[in-house]
């Protein structure tokens, strides 16, 4: 189910937004001021789909609409409800009852096929509080003093739940998703839901907290600290190649097992030309490979063509070609972001990719430089490329707040097209928000300015 677009009345309790998607290009733009809303919006999105609805109960707004394919919509509506709490205060020495009203905001989903309305789900007390039944038996430190605080007792922080919600753990994020799913009342409402997948880009991308949750511990520690998250994902691109490695191995026994029947079916054969071509591009495949430390089987070299055994070495080739474009889609994506990191032209460096480190970088004198010695805008580059390349899956809305942090003005404008490079061959959208005309870089079609949509007119930094 694609998304087309989104409607927000009465944000902050002021602004009022009709936002479409570009369908054509996968890529929109938000601009505007400081103030209006960009970020909040990639927020909503983000938290919509993630069904983390305890961050609408913390939001300002009347309704939010979500358009998709197949004239269907969903509205996200807020309905605050008001408590009244009888507690003793001493006052001038005397115990008095005092009675203080809390409000208590449920959040609604209605689903909509044209203007009937076929489903509708209410996220209240009786939803918040099997959730946190749950999560009280898996973290028994946190407890919920509000309804948007927890309040860790082993550390005294207090924490905004939604914040909360979406750091834990996905089998505990699960809970929210299997409490939806079991209401066969609202199928459609779930399928919707899930059918966007969002991948969310924050500001903050260089420096990534560890909140090491404990379950067990009674001490007041605090168990945080901080990560690069270029290192991290060095290490994770090391581990990408092994896995791949790993699994190319076992389709490579497959193969290997089933060759002796295979072999006994097949009546295809060659020509002397025909096996020459495809061997000498084999060996070019495999050294290609071997220079990012992918190794596959080794290719032998016969000793002499026989026509009459071509059909043997059919087969051979068939399954060497096959265990060497196991590799093909991940190879694509390294070729490409080694090409956008390079076309940066960083300063007297270069970037490597092998199994040992995943990528690293050389100085031109061949020396190896840390990661965490990059630049903030060289780290932030190679961060974004390789969030978009690795670590997105196909068909998925890509939420980026404001990619031109710590981009040199020429990298700015290279950012649409880079993307667009991204999207031919990995299929995804983007959702951008940012206050630069670099980044536009004259796309102005593809933007909305949220100053334009309230004041009418347009805005200064249009070129």
């Amino acid at each position: 189910m694609d998304l087309k677009g989104i409607k927000i009345q009465k944000l902050f309790g002021q602004f009022d937004y009709t936002i479409s998607l570009n369908q054509e290009d996968g890529i929109t733009i938000l601009s505007g001021p400081n103030g209006y809303g960009k970020t909040t919006i990639l927020n909503i999105i983000y938290n919509f789909f993630k069904q983390n609805f305890f961050f609408f109960q913390r939001l300002i707004f009347d309704g939010i609409i979500f358009y998709f394919s197949e004239d269907k919509s969903v509205a996200v509506t807020r309905e605050v409800l008001v408590q009244f709490v009888q507690s003793a205060q001493n006052i001038n020495g005397q115990q008095r009852e005092i009675a203080q009203v809390h409000p208590f905001i449920n959040i609604r989903l209605d689903l909509k096929h044209g203007k009937k309305l076929f489903e509708s789900y209410l996220f209240d007390s009786f939803a918040e509080d099997k959730i946190f039944f749950n999560i009280s038996k898996m973290y028994p430190s946190m407890q919920r003093i509000s309804q948007t605080i927890l309040l860790d007792s082993n550390t005294g922080i207090q924490s905004a739940i939604e914040n909360f919600m979406l750091q834990i753990p996905q089998e505990t994020l699960a809970i929210i998703n299997g409490f939806s799913k079991n209401n066969n009342q609202i199928h459609q409402l779930v399928s919707i839901l899930s059918s966007v997948n969002v991948f969310l880009i924050e500001e903050q991308r260089l420096l990534k907290p560890i909140k090491v949750l404990d379950t067990f511990s009674n001490s007041n520690k605090n168990n945080s600290s901080i990560s690069y998250t270029v290192q991290n994902y060095a290490m994770e691109l090391k581990e990408l190649i092994h896995r791949k490695q790993a699994e190319a191995f076992q389709e490579s026994q497959k193969l290997d097992n089933s060759f002796p029947n295979r072999l006994m079916q097949n009546v295809k054969r060659l020509s002397f030309e025909e096996f020459n071509s495809r061997f000498m591009a084999l060996i070019e495949k495999q050294q290609y490979l071997q220079k990012f430390g992918i190794t596959i089987s080794n290719i032998q070299t016969p000793e002499f063509f026989n026509e009459s055994k071509s059909d043997v070495l059919s087969v051979y080739l068939d399954d060497a070609e096959k265990k060497a474009c196991f590799f093909d889609d991940l190879v694509e994506r390294i070729n490409l972001f080694v090409a956008m990191i390079n076309e940066k032209k960083f300063a007297h460096k270069q970037i490597v990719i092998n199994s040992h480190s995943g990528f690293s970088f050389i100085t031109n004198e061949g020396n190896e430089l840390g990661l965490i010695s990059l630049s903030s805008g060289e780290q932030h580059e190679v961060v974004v490329l390789y969030e978009l390349l690795f670590r997105t899956e196909p068909n998925a809305l890509i939420l980026i707040d404001e990619p031109e942090i710590s981009l040199h003005v020429s990298w700015q404008k290279a950012f649409i097209k880079d993307l667009l490079s991204i999207s031919k061959i990995n299929p995804i959208s983007f959702l951008l928000a940012t206050h630069s005309p670099q980044i536009i870089n004259g796309r102005w079609d593809l933007t909305t300015d949220l100053y334009e949509l309230i004041n009418g007119e347009e805005s200064s930094d249009r070129e």
